[in-house]
C-alpha cells in the first residue's frame, strides 16, 4: 500500500504510522524542500538489506565478491562530499561543542556553522535536490538501543548505498 506524505512524494516502502508526529512533520518538511519522486522509510530488516543490495548490484554500484557471503566492492561517486571531513559541517549553538579548535584555526575533522546560518544555507542549496530520486529515511541509534548514553537520530539521504551502510554503523 502506498501512503503519501505530500501529493508529489508517495511512500513506496515503510510505515508512516511508525513515525512520531514531530518526526513525520520534519520528514514532510524535508520532502517539501528536496522534492524526491518517492520516499522509503527504512525498517532495517535483512530482507530490505538484500533488496537494496540486489538493486545496487543491478545498477553496477556494488559488485559481489564471491569469496565471502554478503561481501561487495562498492564503486560510488568520488565527488561525494561524505568522503572528505574537510567538507563536513557540524552545527551546534556553540562552536566549542562540535569543533574543539581555537577561533580562527581551520579544523581537520569538520567545519562549524551556527544553526541559524545553516538553516538559511539549506533553504538556498537544497530545493529540488532529490528530484527524480528516492529519499531514504533512516532511523538509527548511536550506541546500544535503550542505553542512557545512546543518541537516536534520523538520517535523510538519496543514496541507497548510504542507506545500506547505516546497518554496519548502527
Amino acid at each position: 500500500m502506498t501512503t503519501s506524505i505530500s501529493l508529489s512524494s508517495p511512500v513506496v516502502r515503510g510505515d508512516v504510522s511508525s513515525l512520531a508526529p514531530h518526526i513525520l512533520a520534519w520528514v514532510g518538511d524535508c520532502v517539501d524542500l528536496c522534492t524526491p519522486k518517492d520516499v522509503h522509510i527504512m525498517d532495517g530488516s535483512p530482507q530490505e538489506d538484500r533488496e537494496l543490495k540486489t538493486m545496487l548490484v543491478k545498477k553496477g554500484v556494488l559488485t559481489p565478491l564471491p569469496k565471502y557471503d554478503n561481501c561487495f566492492l562498492a564503486r560510488t561517486d568520488p565527488r561525494d562530499v561524505a568522503r572528505t571531513e574537510g567538507r563536513t559541517v557540524l552545527s551546534t549553538p556553540k562552536r566549542k561543542h562540535s569543533v574543539p579548535t581555537p577561533e580562527g584555526v581551520q579544523g581537520q575533522l569538520g567545519n562549524w556553522m551556527d544553526p541559524t546560518e545553516l538553516g538559511e544555507r539549506i533553504k538556498t542549496l537544497f530545493p529540488g535536490c532529490m528530484s527524480g530520486r528516492t529519499m531514504y529515511v533512516i532511523p538509527f541509534s548511536m550506541g546500544p538501543v535503550g542505553s542512557k548514553l545512546s543518541k537516536i537520530g534520523i538520517e535523510i539521504t538519496d543514496s541507497a548505498y548510504v542507506a545500506i551502510s547505516m546497518r554496519v554503523m548502527t
